[in-house]
C-alpha cells in the first residue's frame, strides 16, 4: 500500500522548475547578452514562442512560458562585458535531440 501511495505522489510531482532538470549546459561567451540570445533564438523553430526578460543582472530567454515550472526551455546570460556566463536548460531535450542546448553552445562560439 505504501509503495502505491509513493508512486501516486511521485506522479503528481510533474513540471518541476526547469532549472532542476538534468538537461542543461553551461559556458562562457564573449557576445553581449542581447546578441547571444538573438543567436540562440534564431536557431529555434519559427513556431517557438519565446520571451526575453531582464531579471536582476541577467537576461533570460524563455521558451513557451515565462514560468520556470512550465517553460520548455530557458537560456540565461549574465556577466561583465566580454566575459558573459550562460546557462541553458531544456525540458524533454530527447524530443528534439537537445536543439536549444545545441544552439546555446553553438552561439557561444560563433
Amino acid at each position: 500500500m505504501a509503495v502505491v501511495a509513493s508512486l501516486l505522489l511521485a506522479g503528481c510531482a510533474h513540471d518541476p522548475d526547469i532549472r532542476a532538470g538534468r538537461d542543461n549546459t553551461f559556458g562562457m561567451t564573449s557576445k553581449s547578452p542581447p546578441e547571444y540570445l538573438n543567436c540562440v533564438k534564431a536557431e529555434l523553430p519559427d513556431t517557438a514562442t519565446t520571451y526575453v526578460m531582464q531579471n536582476q543582472d541577467a537576461l533570460e530567454l524563455f521558451v513557451a512560458s515565462t514560468d520556470p515550472n512550465k517553460a520548455e526551455g530557458l537560456v540565461k546570460v549574465q556577466g561583465a562585458a566580454g566575459r558573459q556566463q550562460f546557462s541553458a536548460y531544456q525540458r524533454d531535450a530527447w524530443y528534439d535531440k537537445g536543439r536549444l542546448l545545441d544552439a546555446a553552445l553553438m552561439c557561444s562560439r560563433v
